[in-house]
């Protein structure tokens, strides 16, 4: 079976240059189409890309209604459906940046609503053309250790929110320098499946042969073969 793949409205194609680069198989699950849900039972994993910001009124008392153009509440709507989905049927679920903080919020989290403004950080890209690089430290008792075999690197950025409170059930597996959530999975892993949640784009790294970008699609590969 394919893995379902959720379409971005930005840098969409980087994705598909990454699977592709690896032969991965994979459907595009595009929010505009509603009836695509349903094909999603045939499908044995996911992966959530990135975008614009999550709709604010599903983790905070949100009072900017003038604002809503900022926002795709509808994709939000669709891949939380998703997400739902894929945990029911015990399918492998691989988050990307933007689809990092949706599956927070999912599972009851909350975000920084913008890291310059609340920590004064800057983990945005710094052009149009060039990814902002920092490092990154993982936790050595995490699903990610385990994946990337190293306590430490350099990642890509281009994001201005993140994690603050985390998810129910979910434990925090990497962390910026500068104190930015950067990766999250399940707490407790026995008979709940695949789940990784990753702040950096692995689709973007000059050279995908990096540990952070090749070895976690190459896990996300693994797991939708045993479904």
């Amino acid at each position: 079976m394919k893995f379902a793949v959720t379409k971005s409205n930005t840098g969409f194609q980087k994705y598909l240059d990454w699977l592709e680069f690896f032969n991965a198989e994979y459907l595009i699950f595009d929010w505009k189409d509603k009836n695509s849900l349903n094909k999603f039972d045939n499908c044995s994993g996911l992966i959530l890309t990135g975008g614009t910001d999550v709709y604010p009124g599903f983790y905070s008392d949100y009072e900017e209604p003038e604002s809503e153009d900022l926002f795709t509440k509808g994709r939000d709507e669709y891949e939380m459906d998703l997400i739902e989905k894929a945990l029911s049927n015990m399918r492998p679920v691989l988050c990307i940046c933007r689809g990092t903080q949706l599956l927070n919020v999912y599972f009851k989290g909350n975000l920084i609503s913008d890291l310059e403004k609340v920590k004064g950080v800057n983990h945005k890209k710094i052009s149009d053309a060039e990814v902002r690089l920092h490092d990154v430290n993982i936790a050595k008792n995490s699903d990610l250790y385990d994946i990337v075999k190293t306590e430490s690197g350099i990642v890509t950025s281009t994001h201005h929110q993140a994690i603050d409170k985390v998810g129910i059930g979910l434990a925090v597996n990497a962390v910026s320098g500068d104190g930015v959530i950067e990766g999250i999975e399940f707490e407790k892993k026995p008979d709940k499946g695949f789940l990784l949640g990753i702040q950096w784009h692995p689709e973007k790294f000059n050279s995908f042969d990096n540990p952070f970008s090749k070895n976690i699609l190459d896990k996300f590969l693994k797991e939708t073969k045993k479904t």
